[in-house]
């Protein structure tokens, strides 16, 4: 059987088992015996949630093993997932690795244009399965659950694509001053479903820094639970606007 064939039964697959869970969480509003999330009381929407959220992109063959779904790219030899973003902060405090264009962009290192429903999808069709056990609100201290992942980013310096982590663009504030801070942990842990909306797509959250329930991936790295420790990297990080190429990778893959 080959790469497309396999690909199109995972999706039909992952579709039928999404459309269970997401049925379940649609009714409840949240998986079994959770109580409403207090920090996910958004107010109401001052205008349609984006249509896209209502239909699956089209998906494209492109390559052996390699598939298109708008400006998100899937392999499944290398397991990875990725799409373009942009160098949204130079400076100050952050709560987000990654949001999308017109969410809380005040807050997060890079922004991109896709939609957090097309990334879902993405790193579902990937195999990548996130929480039933979701965060109740922001900055929770339990340690969020899911798939790990790696996530790397490709960037031009000096006239060369190279990848990096986006650790390199972060430090962590301690009581003297600022230090690097090593490697994050990440896991996919998808997003939930309250009064019937899909929370990501609302809020444009998709690599959370400081706990989120509602964004795609998690930080599982001590510090978590804080939203004032949390910095760019002054000095280090390109200007605004800069182009990058966001990479989620399913961890272990050789």
């Amino acid at each position: 059987m080959n790469s497309a064939k396999c690909f199109i039964i995972l999706l039909l697959i992952n579709a039928i088992a999404a459309t269970v869970a997401l049925s379940s969480l649609v009714a409840q509003g949240l998986p079994p015996g959770r109580p409403p999330l207090p920090g996910m009381m958004a107010p109401p929407l001052q205008k349609p949630p984006d249509a896209r959220a209502a239909a699956a992109p089209a998906i494209v063959t492109i390559g052996p093993g390699m598939f298109r779904m708008g400006d998100i790219l899937i392999s499944k030899k290398f397991q990875t997932v990725s799409f373009p973003a942009q160098v949204n902060m130079d400076k100050g405090l952050l709560e987000y690795l990654l949001v999308r264009t017109g969410g809380k962009t005040h807050e997060s290192l890079l922004r991109t244009n896709v939609q957090p429903v097309d990334l879902q999808l993405a790193c579902l069709l990937l195999g990548l399965e996130g929480t039933d056990r979701p965060l109740r609100t922001q900055g929770d201290p339990e340690k969020p659950k899911g798939d790990p992942v790696e996530i790397s980013m490709r960037v031009n310096r000096d006239g060369k694509y190279i990848n990096i982590k986006p650790e390199e663009w972060l430090s962590k504030k301690v009581d003297n001053g600022f230090q690097d801070i090593g490697t994050v942990d990440w896991v996919f842990t998808g997003s939930v479903f309250y009064d019937g909306r899909f929370m990501a797509q609302v809020e444009g959250s998709l690599i959370a820094l400081y706990h989120d329930p509602v964004a795609l991936l998690d930080n599982t790295s001590p510090g978590g639970e804080s939203d004032k420790i949390w910095f760019v990297k002054e000095g280090v990080v390109p200007d605004v606007g800069t182009p990058v190429t966001v990479i989620i990778r399913r961890k272990g893959i050789p």
